[in-house]
This record gives structure tokens, C-alpha cells and sequence, in this order.
């Protein structure tokens, strides 16, 4: 008939009616009917004194404590149908006890204040260095935390330096303790921040969702993992951080990926792979040089030096005769202006026979006139006699 629909038709439009009109939601209420399938799923009914509704919570989905009848809890999920039996329920992505609802519901407003403002978006955040030698760890310096990093560490990478901030991981003076850790490694020579703590009860853990800490974990210029509590702790740090460790060990784990017989085995390959390929290249430059010994060009190749080495012979008596005709004539120029500059000199005309007056060191001329009774000098040949004008 027109206009009919089928269950499956009416059901997936309830199901979307209930997500778009009532999406994610915050409920409090008991737990009953618990029931934790062999999947690991977990199905339950959450209750008040007048309702219930049926509610699911996902293997995948950590949950920090055990399930039980008769707990009251405070869930955060989203309604839902299944269809399969045509039944609302609350897919449940958290859940906590009762008792920390306070401390839950300022953790969410924080996250979503947070998420809104960009600190927990992925492209923000920086890489891990491949393999770095120097590593700093902000941490309580008496836990089995540090200790089992520490231990972590010197396994699987005993060339890296450590630097141990010591911390307050815990209580009113942790948040900016923890900041100050930051801050401090982020001016030393660190190649990756680790902070971490052991784990705990949200409120122990509570220094770690501070949004001082978050905002100095994401202005930090360096990349940082955190790792905070057990697999099943969640705290603002882990939104902020560039990588989240599920654990302390594991954050050490993530510095060193790379145990050293790993390094060792993967050098020894490159080695291996580098003598390959050094092989290759010699065999494939022996090829080409074959091939070119057999090139016509290549076996004219003494013939062209032969050539070349006359013609350079050739050059050279060339340039050696040219040279000697240059200097000769260069030698005929200068006995030639040698000559000329000697007629030109003032005593020349005494090898003719000719004498010359002087006059106070000065040579007379022709127009000069002589003095009577005045003292001169002849010049002649071979010698000066003094004179007198009469």
C-alpha cells in the first residue's frame, strides 16, 4: 500500500530520530542485570526508582573498575535502537562511579573546552625522533614508575641519557610542579619529554587534567608522550600529548623502538646490502669499460695521444723559433737607438777631433759670446786644459 513502511523502514527512522534529537547524554543510575559476554562486551540496565533502560558498553571501551548490581554509576553514551529487537538503549562510551560525578562532569566540560580550542587536533602535534639519545622523564622520583622506565631503558637503549626531572604527581602543588618540569626539560638538551605516574583513583591522578598542564604541554617545543596511570586511565594530558603511552614502561618502550640486537641486525643487513650493491657497481663499471676497450674510438685512443703529443712538439719548436727571431730583433732595435742615442751626446764630436769650451760647468753654444781676460775650460779628447780669452 502507499505510504506503508516496513519494520526494518520504521525502526531505522526511530533509531535516527533518537540520535539526531537527543545524541549523547550523561545518565545517572544502578546498575542491574549486569551481564559481561564471553566477547567481552558488557550489557546491563541502568535504573532509577521509576525507569530503566537498557544499556551496552563496548569491548573496546576501557573502563577503570568492575561492574556490578546494585552500583550507581554516571554514563556518558549516546541513544540508541537496536534493531533486532526494536529496543531503545544507551551506548555507553565511559562510565564512573557516582561518587567522582563531580570530578567527571568538570573533566568533560575541560575536554570539550579544550577540544574546541584545537589542543587535541592531530596535526598539532610532533613526531617522535626515530632514536633519541637523550631523554627527559618528569616523574615522582620514588615510584616504581620511574623505576621501571629507568629499567625499560637501559634494556633496550643503554646509550641514551637520561634526565630525571623529580616531580609532584600528586595533590594541590602537582599541576604546577609538573609545569615547571616541563619547562625546565624543554630548556635542556632533550630530544622527547616523557611525563608519567603510576596509577590511581581519578583523584589522584587529577593533577594530570589540569588545564595549566594541558596548555603547557601543548606550547611545549618538544615533542612529549604521556604516560599516566594504568591502560585504563584517561586523563586531559593524554588528549594534549603528541603520543599517548598506555603506560609509563610503555612510554619508555616508545623512546626506544629499537632494541640494540635490533640495531645490530638491521646494521648488519645494511652492511650485507651495501656489499650487494658495492658488487654490482663494479661488476656493471667493468661491463661498460669492456664494451668501451672494444669501441673503435676507444682503440684509436693511443693513436689520437700519439698525434696529439707531435702536434704539441710542433707547437713547441714554433713558439722556440718565433721566441729567438723576437729576441734578435728586439736585440737590433736596442744597438740601434744605442747608436743613435750616442751621436746624439754632447762629447760625441771630441772622437771627430772637435773641442768644447766650458763655462762654469756649462757648455758654451755657438751664440755665446766670450769675455776678454775671462777663464774658460777646453775640452778635447783625452783630457781639459784651462784658458784664458784674450
Amino acid at each position: 500500500m502507499d505510504g506503508s513502511l516496513s519494520v526494518s523502514q520504521i525502526t531505522m527512522q526511530i533509531r535516527s530520530l533518537l540520535e539526531q534529537g537527543i545524541g549523547s547524554v550523561i545518565v545517572i543510575g544502578e546498575i542491574s542485570n549486569f551481564k559481561l559476554h564471553g566477547s567481552g562486551h558488557r550489557y546491563f540496565s541502568l535504573k532509577d526508582e521509576y525507569a530503566q533502560i537498557s544499556a551496552v558498553m563496548w569491548k573496546g571501551k576501557s573502563l577503570q573498575f568492575p561492574l556490578t548490581d546494585g552500583m550507581k554509576v554516571i554514563a556518558r553514551g549516546n541513544v540508541t535502537v537496536y534493531p533486532p529487537q526494536g529496543r531503545y538503549q544507551l551506548d555507553c562510551q565511559s562510565i564512573m562511579p557516582l561518587g567522582t560525578g563531580d570530578l567527571y562532569m568538570a573533566f568533560e566540560e575541560l575536554k570539550k573546552s579544550l577540544a574546541a580550542k584545537g589542543l587535541f587536533d592531530q596535526d598539532r602535534k610532533a613526531e617522535l625522533p626515530d632514536f633519541p639519545l637523550t631523554i627527559g622523564i618528569a616523574t615522582s622520583a620514588t615510584g616504581a614508575a620511574v623505576q621501571d622506565m629507568l629499567s625499560t631503558l637501559k634494556r633496550r637503549n643503554p646509550m641514551a641519557h637520561v634526565i630525571l626531572r623529580p616531580t609532584i604527581v600528586q595533590g594541590d602543588t602537582a599541576p604546577a610542579d609538573i609545569i615547571n618540569a616541563i619547562k625546565e626539560l624543554e630548556q635542556s638538551a632533550c630530544e622527547v619529554i616523557i611525563i608519567a605516574r603510576g596509577g590511581g583513583s581519578m583523584e589522584d591522578l587529577w593533577a594530570f587534567n589540569d588545564e595549566s598542564v594541558a596548555y603547557a604541554i601543548a606550547d611545549c617545543s618538544i615533542p612529549i608522550i604521556s604516560g599516566v596511570g594504568h591502560e585504563t586511565d584517561i586523563t586531559i594530558a593524554d588528549f594534549v600529548a603528541d603520543v599517548r603511552a598506555a603506560t609509563p614502561t610503555a612510554a619508555a618502550e616508545l623512546v626506544s623502538p629499537i632494541t640494540m640486537d635490533d640495531l645490530h641486525h638491521h646494521l648488519a643487513l645494511k652492511k650485507d646490502s651495501l656489499r650487494k650493491s658495492m658488487e654490482y657497481l663494479v661488476s656493471k663499471m667493468k661491463d661498460q669499460l669492456q664494451r668501451m676497450e672494444q669501441h673503435s674510438g676507444f682503440r684509436r685512443l693511443p693513436e689520437h695521444i700519439r698525434n696529439s703529443a707531435q702536434r704539441r712538439d710542433e707547437l713547441e719548436n714554433r713558439m722556440h723559433q718565433s721566441l729567438a727571431r723576437y729576441i734578435q730583433i728586439s736585440q737590433k732595435n736596442v744597438q740601434s737607438l744605442e747608436m743613435q742615442c750616442m751621436a746624439l751626446h754632447p762629447y760625441s764630436p771630441l772622437k771627430k777631433g772637435f773641442a768644447l769650451l766650458q763655462r762654469d760647468q756649462s757648455i758654451l753654444s755657438a751664440d755665446d759670446t766670450l769675455i776678454k781676460g775671462e777663464a774658460l775650460t777646453l775640452i778635447r779628447e783625452h783630457g781639459e786644459t784651462a784658458i784664458r780669452v784674450e
